[in-house]
């Protein structure tokens, strides 16, 4: 029997992959037990979470204009200089480093093959410093980088990414890899922060609700004193919150009640001045005062704050709720075995049609509670549809609004070459203008389904404990002994609960109901608010969330920028006819590419998903318990026909299995006050 230590603290992505590895160990050993006691619901949910867990990984994209220090920034990071760096912009491909015991390369190209490579052709592979570097960094997709950091060992990729604003095809490469990564780190140049373009990216790219995933560091030349850095980072931090104030107060209006949430979502922007060469040369030394003088190490403990709690707390809660759950239902089964056994056959057999019966109400009532989630969702489907049928209107309203807006200057209408100018003037403000307008009807229809979400799984804490009260009688009828009811009662209405609210995103039901009970999980549920449909864990959890920025803006800004649209329908110079031109134009293909869309059958089609989600868990479930406890009745009835009884041997054995189940528990157990402190913060 092994010895099984707490963590005393998870306040580091080293000791939350520790902790991650352990409870995967347990899980292999609750694994095996559940087989010997033929449970074999309960290996199926235990496999799904074991497979969680063996993908799982953490991604860091790096991202900035070019020649802000990216490359060398990432080098820092991995305490070794890995990528190439250059006075010149440098990067051209996305490069992904990785851990591997061995250092080399893998390129994918952009057809599928894939070629292995030294580590030191890289250069020759993903940058622009040779134009025959450039002319093949144009065929790769990805660079993969094998190499021995420990950094990465914790499953933990860092993704280096073009430089933005240098090429159009890489920027748009850089943006779609945002929405997949774990964090985002913005790099800034400390003498000249927030260029035009910097401010359009935070706009109209960043800040999203997904904006607490982003670290902004800014590159302090190693000339500026102490105080100077200090009063560049103040500047940097109100300018960041002057731009997330009037963004949101534009969005939702500074008096609405959307308005104080996301302020309160978004929180203080993280941003972070680091002299990033004296880092890199402070990691490669080994100098610790000089790594804290650099304000890296202030960095490196935030950003394992985000890892932690956004990825990391949610894979943690979901091993360690299965490992509670088969570690009670492991015991349970045990003690009703055990009991069983010892029983006269008339009191065994009363027991056993009793528990039976008990099994079959909480089947029926579970058929009731599968339909109400059905009715929920078509509920929910109602009150969307208002905003599906006034989307088009919403949208060419922005959109006309914004064309009328923007300045014309006469000679911007002059000749074809200055009428192109001025499209793709005009298509980028349509764009932010169309940005902007479906970040507020999306929120509006987010937050119809997840209050529809919420509400089923606060209503569902009735059904939860009706589970767990019949599991509790059932394990009564054959464990003759006197136990708190409420104990009792909690440990399968407990497993259900949280189940419901870790495999659908809301963490902070788990942490409500471990404060407060199944009462207090409806507090912990408005802790979460909006990370169901947040991109990384719970999104690859439930499948692509509803991003109508996504199906609308991205689309609709290509139908501007073919040169056809300026040069082919815009004859007239005159500034009012040309603007009167582009909105017609415009309105006709923003209403096409809306109807094309098919959206209210997209939504629609993501409503009943999202809420099949909520059923599939909650039938997996309550059908592992009841499934598992019926056929150990019935092997029961049918080991008391044959007149067997428990030998010496076995009896051994389960003793062996409830005392080490047992020590696996109560190391689960402190993992959740554990986890309880982080997202409780």
């Amino acid at each position: 029997m092994t010895s099984i230590n707490p963590p005393n603290s998870l306040d580091s992505v080293l000791e939350c992959k520790k902790t991650e590895r352990a409870l995967e160990s347990h899980l292999e050993k609750l694994r095996s037990f559940s087989q010997k006691l033929n449970l074999t619901k309960s290996v199926v949910l235990i496999d799904d979470v074991l497979q969680r867990i063996k993908q799982s990984t953490s991604s860091i994209a790096v991202v900035g204009e070019f020649k802000r220090g990216k490359s060398t920034f990432i080098n820092a990071l991995l305490g070794q200089e890995i990528l190439p760096s250059d006075i010149l912009p440098c990067s051209a491909t996305l490069n992904r480093v990785t851990y591997g015991i061995k250092p080399e390369v893998k390129i994918i190209f952009k057809d599928g093959n894939q070629e292995q490579i030294p580590i030191e052709k890289l250069n020759d592979y993903v940058t622009k410093l040779t134009p025959e570097s450039e002319i093949t960094a144009e065929s790769i997709k990805e660079a993969i980088v094998y190499y021995p950091i420990p950094y990465c060992q914790n499953n933990i990729d860092v993704i280096d990414t073009p430089g933005l604003n240098d090429d159009e095809n890489m920027t748009e490469v850089t943006l779609s890899v945002l929405p997949q990564v774990d964090a985002a780190i913005m790099i800034i140049l400390g003498q000249s922060p927030f260029s035009q373009f910097e401010r359009d990216l935070l706009e109209n790219k960043l800040l999203t609700n997904d904006l607490g995933r982003v670290i902004f560091v800014v590159n302090i030349w190693d000339g500026y004193t102490p105080e100077q850095r200090e009063r560049i980072l103040e500047n940097v931090k109100s300018r960041i919150q002057k731009y997330v104030l009037e963004r949101a107060e534009n969005q939702f209006g500074k008096d609405s009640e959307e308005y104080t949430i996301y302020k309160q979502k978004i929180g203080t922007p993280k941003v972070f001045g680091i002299y990033i060469k004296q880092a890199l040369e402070a990691k490669q030394k080994g100098d610790q005062n000089l790594l804290f003088q650099s304000g890296f190490k202030q960095f490196e403990v935030a950003l394992e704050k985000v890892l932690i709690q956004e990825k990391g707390v949610i894979l943690l809660e979901v091993a360690t709720n299965r490992v509670i759950t088969s570690s009670k239902e492991i015991l349970t089964t045990i003690s009703i075995q055990e009991s069983a056994l010892a029983m006269q056959q008339e009191e065994f057999q009363a027991a056993y049609e009793k528990s039976v019966a008990e099994i079959a109400a909480i089947r029926e009532r579970q058929t009731k509670e599968l339909r109400l989630i059905d009715g929920a969702a078509a509920n929910v489907k109602l009150l969307v549809r208002p905003l599906i049928y006034n989307l088009s209107t919403e949208l060419q309203q922005a959109a006309e609004e914004a064309i009328r807006d923007t300045k014309i200057e006469p000679r911007e209408v002059k000749n074809d070459n200055t009428k192109k100018s001025l499209a793709n003037k005009l298509s980028k403000t349509v764009e932010n203008a169309l940005r902007h307008r479906t970040d507020k009807i999306s929120q509006k229809i987010e937050d119809e389904i997840q209050k529809g979400i919420d509400k089923e799984v606060e209503r569902l804490q009735d059904f939860a404990q009706s589970v767990g009260q019949a599991i509790t009688n059932i394990e009564m009828q054959f464990v003759q002994v006197e136990v708190s009811s409420n104990r009792k009662t909690s440990a399968a209405a407990e497993a259900i609960t949280i189940a419901l609210s870790v495999f659908t995103g809301f963490g902070g039901i788990w942490s409500g109901y471990r404060a407060a009970g199944l009462k207090g999980a409806a507090v912990g549920a408005a802790a979460s608010f909006g990370t169901f449909f947040g991109v990384g864990m719970v999104a690859g959890l439930l499948g692509a969330p509803i991003t109508l920025p996504l199906l609308l803006a991205v689309g609709v800004v290509s139908i501007f920028t073919g040169g056809g649209l300026a040069s082919k329908i815009f004859a007239d110079d005159l500034v009012e006819n040309y603007r009167k031109n582009y909105i017609e134009k415009t309105l006709e293909e923003l209403d096409k590419h809306i109807r094309e869309q098919r959206l209210e059958q997209k939504i629609d089609d993501q409503i009943t998903t999202t809420f099949e989600v909520l059923k599939q868990t909650l039938r997996q479930e309550v059908d592992a318990l009841l499934d598992n406890t019926q056929k150990t009745l019935t092997e029961l009835s049918d080991k008391r026909g044959r007149q067997e009884a428990m030998t010496e041997a076995e009896r051994q054995k389960i003793n062996q299995i409830r005392d080490e189940t047992q020590r696996i528990l109560g190391y689960a157990q402190c993992v959740c006050k554990q986890l309880t402190k982080i997202v409780s913060v």
